[in-house]
């Protein structure tokens, strides 16, 4: 745990940035000040050693930062460059891209998977919707060249529609991604709309929901709140199986049910639990 703690200290000093340690139910914290975020280090073995998802909780609440990120051992040994690109953005030091510099288009599913398995945390995932922000143009010197990315900065899926027990078709928002290192100022914002249309000429006027996730170990969904979604409240916790050898996480309940994993050995494997979901829904109006 300790050359852990000093990893992710020498991914901060290395981006330049200053910070203070502490402990907080026997958890490392790398409190940032500065950007107001506080690194909270998940040992891979955290669990195995009777740590809870209530008092890793805890340590988020008490660090009483504006923000906070759960840096779990595994994904920071197995998805390490993805991780320290993520956590570049968090400390506000990724390049920008505006939206508004940006059109929307129908991508295929395999240019989705090939995106979201590069530059999502979680990799790609089964969506009847796919779309791609594509730059066109760069204005200004806050924003980075034109030269400096491909022309696809960021991806949106979503589900197919399904009608809900007070009537309204309701979509899943499954995935947004933006290119590795680079944050995308109204990319979120711009993606919705153009799905949000779609449905509307595809609904003819009815007016239908999206609803999503937030990821509570990386977080918190202010995003979603600031596009108009209400919070629909917390998910409980999901359990995972994880080789601390390859890294590879497989969801508890699969084990016996997915024939992927049938007959796995999970000798050595060792529990993972994540910090649980939290939902938002956006009611959609089917007039613009």
């Amino acid at each position: 745990m300790e050359n852990f703690e000093q990893e992710l200290g020498a991914f901060l000093s290395g981006c330049g940035i200053c910070f203070r340690t502490g402990r907080i139910s026997g958890l490392s914290v790398l409190f940032c000040d500065k950007c107001g975020l506080a690194l909270i280090a998940v040992p891979v073995l955290y669990f195995a050693e009777g740590g809870t998802t209530e008092a890793l909780g805890r340590t988020v609440m008490e660090s009483g930062m504006r923000d906070a990120v759960c840096v779990y051992q595994d994904r920071w040994i197995f998805s390490g460059p993805l991780v320290r690109s993520m956590l570049r953005v968090r400390l506000g030091l990724g390049a920008s891209v505006f939206a508004r510099n940006c059109g929307v288009r129908s991508i295929s599913a395999e240019t989705a998977a090939s995106f979201l398995d590069a530059n999502h945390i979680y990799g790609t995932a089964r969506s009847a919707v796919r779309l791609g922000l594509f730059r066109v143009r760069s204005t200004g010197g806050r924003e980075i060249g034109m030269d400096a990315t491909p022309v696809l900065v960021a991806v949106a899926s979503f589900s197919a529609g399904r009608r809900m027990e007070n009537g309204l078709m309701s979509y899943e928002w499954v995935r947004y991604a933006s290119l590795r290192g680079v944050r995308v100022v109204g990319g979120m914002g711009r993606l919705l709309q153009a799905f949000a249309d779609a449905m509307r000429r595809e609904g003819a006027g009815e007016d239908f929901e999206v609803m999503t996730y937030a990821d509570m170990e990386w977080y918190g969904g202010a995003s979603y709140l600031g596009l108009g979604f209400r919070d629909e409240g917390l998910r409980p916790p999901v359990r995972f199986l994880c080789d601390p050898v390859t890294g590879l996480r497989v969801h508890e309940g699969k084990i016996g049910t997915d024939r992927r994993f049938r007959g796995m050995d999970v000798g050595g494997m060792v529990p993972v639990l994540n910090l649980g979901s939290r939902k938002f829904v956006l009611s959609v109006s089917g007039r613009r």
